[in-house]
């Protein structure tokens, strides 16, 4: 089971989780900040691409600052424990830009996302959390420290939320979240295992006849 204070804490942890402290209190200070930062659909495509791997790291409510930290400390940890912090690195990277990448690709569709500012939310501790119930299915987990959970029944509980929370609050806010949780479900998913094994597959065999 993974215990909220972990005996080892890998140094990608520490990292991410300052980092996402520090933005997150400084725009909470400075309120211009937060704006330089977010995900503005606009203003990537009038060239501030830092903004697609920035957003992650500025949350803007207190209470969705503790549980994305936490996410970090304890399933970012066992993760980057587990596959080591390069394939960890790898996979919060790819589900960042997919969610920042594929918003401002959909606000060319809808204009009413074009000008919003999307900040950090629960997209990546969402990602994490889901990437976490799929390698480790057996480890029971309070989710939101509320149900006692395994797995697959973790996973459909943070995608629920997610529907719900783009149910009220409406699917042009919840759009890099919706995005993130996809890419984590894929990601973690076994048809992403067979489609890299058969790209793998013929990379070697294009090899072979080469050779």
């Amino acid at each position: 089971m993974t215990f909220f204070f972990q005996r080892r804490v890998p140094r990608v942890t520490t990292v991410l989780v300052s980092l996402t402290l520090a933005l997150s209190l400084l725009s909470a200070i400075d309120g211009g900040m937060w704006y330089r930062l977010a995900l503005i659909p606009d203003a990537v495509w009038r060239g501030q691409i830092w903004r697609l791997v920035t957003w992650p790291f500025v949350i803007g409510h207190p209470l969705t600052l503790l549980f994305t930290c936490v996410a970090l400390y304890v399933f970012g940890s066992d993760l980057a424990v587990t596959w080591g912090t390069r394939r960890y690195l790898l996979t919060a990277t790819t589900v960042v830009l997919v969610a920042g990448t594929g918003t401002c690709l959909i606000s060319l569709l809808v204009p009413a996302a074009r000008g919003l500012p999307y900040l950090g939310g629960m997209a990546l501790a969402d990602a994490l959390v889901i990437v976490w119930a799929r390698q480790f299915p057996d480890q029971p987990v309070m989710a939101y420290f509320v149900l006692l959970v395994r797995g697959p029944a973790l996973v459909a509980v943070v995608v629920a939320a997610t529907l719900v929370f783009a149910a009220y609050l409406g699917v042009t806010w919840m759009m890099p979240e919706l995005l993130a949780v996809a890419a984590a479900l894929f990601l973690s998913s076994r048809a992403r295992r067979r489609i890299w094994l058969e790209l793998k597959l013929r990379w070697v065999r294009r090899k072979l006849r080469v050779l």
